[in-house]
């Protein structure tokens, strides 16, 4: 078996050989140093070089021929540089080494297996590359090295998990024959640095039916930085064992046995790596996957690769020398991994959890077992559902494992539920927030701290409890309910929510390795998109209760998340999709799933609110373009509403305000026309019909400085543009940044001058004002070396470099129309222009002195949006002074007039929600301007010919996931553009900035952008640290973004525990024992709370949460949403918290509630010196001391709890009044209210009775009733006549095909066989092969191909008609009369009981025999000759009307009738369809079997 595999972003066939003198300022760069060895059949790999390959070679020959030689693990044609035509050389490269030396041969004949003679010779010879034999040197010793990948041969592997710390219980054992002990290792590879198993599956089971026996080969990879120890255990005197555990699954691939796997004509590379497929599952039935729903616990796995997680191996002496294990001892131990020897392990007999027998419900179920079961018998517990679902929590973070768990802690927890079902889950609550695993689970019951826990507080109105399911490849993560701010639809089924019937799902990778990455052009990790399509399409299964897939919000949806909801006897998932809007009329998938996404945005809804007056305005267009495109209006009185409402801390309205309104969505701008209580909407903003739930905000205008990154210094640097100005940026910013570590007044000055998107530096501003700074605060310190590590890291990694003359703001249109627009100009492109030429703008920005005061922004200005990777992306504009826009501020007022609108030349920008910056330093004004904007037409997204169903939202959610290339395009120009001479101005960079821009389209267009391999980058810069890349491949960049990496030095972060608190506060009162126990109270509770989210976000110090500087990065996303989705669930906990600091206080006046401010500052100080205590303390661990504690953020107290009241420590330490001066707003008639409070309205009247808005027609329409502003029937966007339904019948032609029950191409096991021997479950397909290919299961014959061959074997003996699946089959004798039949439609299944997402979002139910024929109308005529055949299909349908739909514009005979009710009983109709068709043939084999 072929060893040494290696991950998916690296090219393995290359060993990296850095510099001899490694430049410690690139340590991405230094690698494994290596050391030649030329003894080659000692090498870990060698290679050959061919010359005189013909033009039309295939690596799949070169494979064949070669590969007596030895082990092939690599393949390349070579091609000339531009990626034309081939240069007549190769490579191949074997691992381990050829037996003997056959290119001494000189020359070898290569045939063609299709063409027998025609043979030719190529010279072959060793590959002249002295990185071939090399060693990697010792991190530790330098004059150590070692062989890159030490493999020992293991005798068994066991596969289970540790019972308790010195007992392991073996699962699965893997006990090799005589013959494949070979294939059964333990490779340490050094280069990729990790532990790799390989090993052989025997697959059997007589008594199963059908048979699935079969041999596997398998691997997993365990990367080093999983591991501290592994541990050792002498068996006897022939044999030891290496138990490895680990926290996180590994990956497991298995091995393709195709000889043709990898290999494709066009492709001129071939990794022996691409034939190594990721798995999911390891099962004897691959089938029954296809219809299980995801769950915790696994029925029947051979290996439950995501739960069996601890590894023992077994070596015999004989087969690994005592000299080999000493090498890779002390490799590991280099790498910090030590092998421990332990006197004893304990083997526990394999048996099955009792667990699941004592919680499930039986599985044969009828009334009296189901009775007896909610009843509690002496054989099962029946748990309440929150208190199932918290256990899950508990096991699935392995905290709790459930071979753990026995029937006396069921029935505990069982007992303890029947009495007091919240204290059993507070118990289970605070059992998750531990970090160390329970091996005694009965002890929880006698932990005082357990018993006493109640987490829960009062929440704000704007939030809701969410839970949260983390879908990995091999198993599920559950999360303990966390505070977030909530979207229009779990306010409207707020109940439904807090029962628990909503649940957040998120896809990834495994917990170590991070997001799942597209890979288009491969199929390794299609099982992991099938396992995506199987949870989306089977549901997700906790306890009782069964999640269906509902939709995903926008966001979610790149983050590849999306909602799921357990339906009630009188809610299913159809009734709220129904609920959230009218989409009949979009037929265009991703617009569809877009439109629904909106419903999802998350929104703080305005209840204060009443009454709004709707106006409607038409949209303003020229040249085909829209300058007001997703832009209204609201009034002065409105908006001082809703800053009210939202309780902004600022002394003017916002400007701008982000929105949601039923179908509507965009920005509200502040204007004075807009009268009292009038909106303003346009037709751009409404996207669909939707039930009116009042005004929701999103977010609101408001100031943030400009920065340039990466792809902006790209252009700016191409368009002429200093290499000087941006060093000197740098340089001083990274001045400052020291400098403020020590210096109050610079601190507060750079901390009000470089203010981030949430405005926190203003916040740690105010706090050094205070004083906190001086006093040495050690929050304030810590947070100040955060905000410093925070920045340094930004500057490093994506070149963010604070522009203070500039601004980063949401742009607006000026509906004054008198800014000056945009005209094509009479000069080339490129040349500056006189002033009077140049579009203009209006900003308006706070005094960097006094935020309070505005300036009016004047002269030259450069605007642009992120990303920006075409030249033309950066705008020369004029910024003017306008008295008539002098009351819009922190925005960007863009002309409403010219040839074409500005803010769509940057970028494709729009006015709906989108920032831009606007930058005025004359410094980075460049010498070329205004270079041509890309003229970007989207594609014609794909149009459905039938209502869009929900399997088509599962569908395309897979495929983008799959698909989705936006990372890797932008990766390719960033690298391209700095390679290349001509940068960004290069044609392959032009191409790739309108790729990028079809790549960000795709979520409404549903068209993946397919990079060509000749826009891939050949080389990439140091400063992008793809440090897997070879060295070869990689080269350092002396350009600007070179330099500037160069230049700077990440800074690490280390909170300041040591210093002391400010007595200035813990002198102000003194406190009694009750206000000090009260502040310890809800400490705890809050220090839960901010684990939870720290765990959920994967952060890893409070200090990050409590800032949103966060440091770690995210595992799905970019680092701009985490930071906006961090700063969110940071506002919900504080706003949570001081409302339950209020309560416990009394009252949140100053006299009352300083004091308990206080006594929450001195028990934070408490518990830090008793932990500063712990860690001087030393204990004896083996013969060395190590302190008690470690002073790292993992071990050491929460501190941020007091800061919850940073305004009242303020006040506290300085005796001064520092609360917002709102009044002096105007607004002190609106009644600010307390934090998680609403507003009561005089007369006793709820809000939501008196909510409703009038149109200006004056049809006033009320919450819960439609809101259709414009009439429109269908979406402001017209879409292309075509369709996708051909698209996978096209390129699925190796699988056996027919068309769905909802249209789509599936493979044909989704109908009924005669006379097949396969199981129901099998014939009933999901449709995810219409997704994601599904790769044969090797040495497995699928019972379904054996149908098939047998069918399709006599096939062309039949009439038409007798191919067709049985349910579709018409009597021999006659024309088809086909009766629909509703079980078709909706089988069940007897094999699986799970509930089956609904088909279709309009509530029509697709007749299986129209599909059918839709099917055969479609093909068009290959031949001059057409016949007509008439068919007559008896169908059974509520309505012709939706029988003409569905089917097309066939050729109906009979007229048309109106729609009957449901309930009415269906008559039957005769339809006559006339089907064109060329030939008899065709149609048989695109309908029969």
């Amino acid at each position: 078996m072929t060893q040494g595999h290696r991950g998916t972003r690296m090219d393995h066939t290359r060993v990296v050989r850095p510099s001899r003198s490694p430049n410690p300022q690139y340590p991405h760069l230094q690698g494994p140093l290596l050391k030649p060895n030329f003894d080659w059949q000692k090498w870990d790999e060698l290679s050959i070089r061919l010359r005189g390959v013909a033009p039309h070679e295939t690596t799949y020959n070169l494979w064949r021929i070669f590969r007596k030689y030895g082990e092939i693990c690599f393949i390349e044609i070579f091609e000339s540089r531009d990626g034309g035509a081939r240069d007549g050389n190769a490579k191949i490269k074997f691992s381990p080494p050829p037996s003997s030396p056959f290119w001494n041969n000189k020359t070898q004949t290569i045939d063609d297996e299709e063409n027998p003679g025609a043979n030719y010779f190529v010279q072959v010879s060793l590959w002249d590359d002295r990185r071939q034999g090399l060693t990697i040197k010792s991190p530790v010793k330098h004059t150590k090295f070692y062989q890159p990948r030490m493999k020992m041969m293991a005798s068994a592997i066991h596969f289970g998990l540790m019972v308790d710390p010195v007992s392991m219980m073996p699962l699965h054992t893997i006990t090799p024959t005589h013959t494949e002990v070979n294939g059964t290792t333990l490779v340490v590879d050094l280069v990729r640095r990790r532990i790799v198993a390989n090993f052989t599956a025997k697959f059997e089971n007589p008594e199963y039916t059908p048979n699935y026996d079969r041999n596997n080969q398998y691997m997993f990879h365990i990367p080093f930085d999983q591991l501290t120890k592994i541990r050792r255990l002498d068996i006897n005197d022939a044999a030891f064992a290496l138990i490895i555990s680990v926290e996180s699954p590994p990956q497991y691939y298995r091995k393709r046995q195709d000889k043709l796997a990898g290999h494709s004509r066009e492709n001129s590379q071939w990794k022996e790596w691409d034939t190594w497929y990721r798995q999911t599952d390891i099962v004897y039935d691959p089938y029954i996957l296809q219809r299980e729903t995801i769950a915790l616990h696994k029925d029947r796995p051979v290996i439950d690769i995501g739960r069996w997680t601890t590894y023992l191996f077994e070596f015999a002496h004989a087969n690994n020398t005592s000299a080999l294990y000493a090498e890779i001892k002390q490799a590991l131990q280099d790498f910090n991994i030590e092998i421990v020897s332990i006197p004893a392990l304990t083997k526990i007999p394999s048996h099955s959890a009792d667990l699941w027998s004592l919680i499930d419900p039986p599985k044969l179920q009828n009334a009296s077992a189901d009775l007896e079961f909610m009843q509690g018998s002496d054989g099962t517990f029946a748990l309440p559902w929150e208190v199932r679902y918290q256990l899950e929590v508990c096991i699935s973070r392995e905290i709790i494992n459930e071979y753990n768990i026995n029937k006396a802690f069921v029935k505990k927890l069982a007992d303890i539920a029947a009495q007091d079902p919240i204290k059993a889950r507070n118990i289970l609550e605070y059992v998750a927030t531990l970090e160390n695993r329970i091996y005694d689970p009965l002890s929880i019951f006698e932990d005082p701290l357990a018993l006493a826990f109640t987490p829960k507080t009062e929440i704000p109105h704007y939030c809701a409890h969410s839970r949260k399911a983390t879908i990995t490849p091999s198993t599920m993560y559950l999360s303990s309910p966390t505070v977030e701010t909530t979207n229009r639809v779990l306010r409207h089924y707020s109940r439904e929510n807090k029962d628990g019937r909503f649940l957040r799902v998120q896809f990834t990778d495994e917990m170590a390795e991070g997001k799942i990455n597209s890979c288009a052009d491969k199929q390794r990790n299609d099982e992991l998109f099938t396992r995506v399509y199987r949870t989306l399409y089977n549901g997700i299964q906790i306890g009782d209760r069964h999640f269906e897939f509902l939709a995903f919000g926008n966001s979610q949806f790149r983050e590849n998340g999306a909602y799921f909801f357990c339906p009630t006897d009188h809610l299913s998932c159809e009734d709220i999709r129904k609920w959230m809007g009218t989409f009949d009329h979009i037929p265009v998938v991703a617009k569809y799933a877009a439109r629904l996404g909106q419903c999802f945005s998350t929104t703080r809804a305005i209840n204060g609110l009443s009454a709004p007056d709707i106006v409607t305005l038409p949209d303003v267009e020229n040249n085909g373009y829209c300058f007001t495109d997703g832009v209204g209006k609201i009034s002065p009185f409105l908006a001082q509403m809703i800053a009210a409402e939202l309780q902004l801390r600022t002394t003017t309205a916002p400007s701008a305000f982000q929105f949601r309104l039923g179908g509507c969505k965009g920005i509200l701008v502040v204007w004075p026309e807009a009268k009292e209580k009038e909106v303003h909407i346009r037709k751009s903003q409404q996207k669909f019909t939707a039930t009116y739930n009042g005004l929701e905000i999103i977010r609101c205008s408001r100031f943030s400085c400009a920065s340039l990154n990466r792809q902006t210094i790209t252009i700016l640097s191409s368009l002429g543009v200093p290499d000087e100005v941006f060093l000197n940026m740098l340089t001083e910013q990274l001045a400052n940044y020291q400098t403020a570590m020590s210096d109050d007044d610079l601190a507060v000055s750079l901390l009000l001058r470089y203010i981030d998107d949430n405005q926190m530096t203003l916040n740690l501003a105010t706090m050094i004002r205070n004083g906190f700074m001086a006093q040495r605060d050690p929050f304030v310190l810590s947070l100040l070396h955060l905000w410093r590590s925070w920045s340094i890291k930004l500057l490093k990694e994506k070149a963010k470099i604070i522009v203070e003359n500039g601004a980063f703001l949401l742009g607006c249109v000026d509906e004054t129309n008198t800014l000056r627009g945009y005209t094509h100009p009479n000069s080339a492109y490129g040349q500056q222009l006189a002033a009077e030429e140049l579009p203009q703008i209006f900003v308006q920005v706070p005094d960097k002195a006094d935020p309070n005061r505005y300036n009016v922004v004047e002269g030259i200005c450069l605007v642009g949006r992120n990303p920006s990777l075409h030249p033309g992306d950066l705008r020369v504009v004029e910024a003017i002074n306008v008295p008539a826009l002098h009351h819009l501020t922190d925005v960007i007022v863009f002309p409403m007039q010219g040839d074409r609108d500005v803010p769509g030349m940057c970028s494709g920008g729009d006015l709906d929600g989108d920032d831009f910056f606007v930058i005025w330093d004359k410094d980075l004004r460049p010498p070329e301007w205004n270079c041509e904007p890309m003229n970007y037409s989207a594609p014609k997204p794909k149009v459905h010919n039938r209502p869009v169903e929900i399997t088509d939202l599962m569908k395309f959610f897979v495929r983008f996931m799959k698909n989705d290339s936006l990372p890797s395009i932008a990766h390719a120009h960033l690298a391209n553009s700095d390679f290349l001479h001509r940068g960004v101005k290069d044609p392959k960079c032009l191409k790739l900035a309108a790729l990028h821009s079809k790549a960000v389209d795709y979520v409404k267009t549903g068209e993946p952008a397919e990079m060509p391999k000749e826009l891939r980058a050949r080389k990439w810069p140091h400063f992008m640290e793809k440090k897997y890349k070879p060295k070869e491949a990689q080269y350092h960049s002396d350009k600007i973004l070179g330099l500037l990496y160069d230049k700077v030095e990440t800074v690490n972060f280390s909170p300041q525990y040591e210093e002391p608190f400010d007595k200035r506060i813990l002198r102000a009162y003194t406190l009694d024992d009750a206000i000090l126990k009260a502040a310890r109270q809800v400490k705890t509770k809050y220090d839960v709370h901010m684990k939870r989210i720290m765990a959920q976000q994967e952060i890893k110090t409070e200090f990050e949460i409590w800032s949103t500087f966060v440091l770690s990065k995210p595992r799905v996303g970019s680092d701009y949403k985490v930071h906006e989705e961090v700063g969110r669930l940071s506002d919900a906990l504080k706003d949570q918290f001081r409302l339950e600091c209020i309560e416990r206080a009394g009252s949140k006046d100053f006299s009352i509630l300083g004091p308990f401010v206080a006594a929450m500052y001195k028990v934070t100080k408490e518990e830090l010196d008793i932990a500063l205590a712990e860690c001087r303390a030393t204990k004896m661990a083996g013969t060395m001391k190590v302190p008690l504690r470690k002073m790292e953020p993992g071990h050491m107290p929460f501190i941020s709890f007091p800061w919850l009241f940073e305004k009242e420590l303020g006040r506290i330490a300085t005796g001064i009044d520092t609360t917002d001066e709102l009044e002096n707003m105007g607004l002190s008639a609106l009644a600010l209210k307390e934090p998680g409070h609403s507003r009561k309205r005089q007369g006793g009247v709820g809000a939501l009775d008196e909510d409703f808005i009038k149109r200006e027609d004056g049809h006033v329409i009320h919450r819960g009733e439609e809101l259709d502003l414009f009439n429109q029937i269908s979406d402001t966007e017209s879409y292309a006549d075509e369709s996708d339904l051909d698209e996978a019948r096209v390129t699925r032609d190796e699988h056996w095909l027919t068309t769905g029950r909802s249209g789509e191409a599936v493979l044909a096991t989704d109908f009924e066989l005669p006379d097949s021997p396969v199981p129901d479950y099998m014939r009933k397909g999901t449709g995810v092969e219409d997704v994601v290919p599904q790769a044969p299961m090797d040495g497995l014959v699928d019972p379904r191909e054996a149908a098939r061959d047998a069918h399709s074997s006599s096939a062309e003996h039949r009439s038409v008609f007798e191919g067709m699946p049985e349910k579709f089959q018409a009597p021999a004798n006659k024309l088809g009369y086909v009766r629909g039949n509703s079980q078709n439609l909706h089988s069940t299944d007897e094999y699986n009981s799970i509930l089956t997402p609904d088909r279709s979002l309009t509530g029509s139910e697709p007749v299986a025999s129209s599909s059918a024929v839709d099917d055969s109308a479609d093909i068009e005529s290959d031949s001059a000759e057409v016949e007509e055949e008439v068919v007559e299909l008896e169908v059974k349908e509520s309505s012709l009307e939706k029988l003409a739909r569905l089917v097309g514009d066939t050729a109906l005979k009979v007229p048309v009738t109106d729609s009957l009710e449901d309930d009415v009983v269906e008559e039957e109709e005769e339809v006559i369809l006339e089907v064109k068709e060329s030939s008899l043939d065709k149609l048989n084999r695109m309908m029969a079997s």
